[in-house]
């Protein structure tokens, strides 16, 4: 959804914090109220949510799919010629 451009709001669990980076206004802990209070927020001024996410292409360099093959591929490499 980021890549196409979409706000969204995420738990700050595992690798999420990593994708939209820390301290990123879309992160909440996993907590029912503060996520209705981010819904709230961003309904408010969804324009203002909207450029507060990462930027789609930023993303597209770092995660997609051609650059998370290249890095699974040198992991494999890099685990044969151990």
């Amino acid at each position: 959804a980021l890549a196409a451009g979409m706000p969204m709001i995420a738990t700050a669990v595992g690798g999420i914090p990593e994708i939209f980076g820390e301290g990123s206004p879309a992160l909440i802990r996993p907590d029912p109220v503060e996520l209705a209070g981010k819904i709230g927020m961003a309904i408010k001024d969804m324009e203002a949510y909207r450029k507060a996410m990462p930027q789609a292409d930023e993303l597209k360099a770092r995660f997609g799919a051609d650059v998370m093959a290249a890095e699974i591929e040198n992991a494999y490499f890099a685990a044969l010629n151990k």
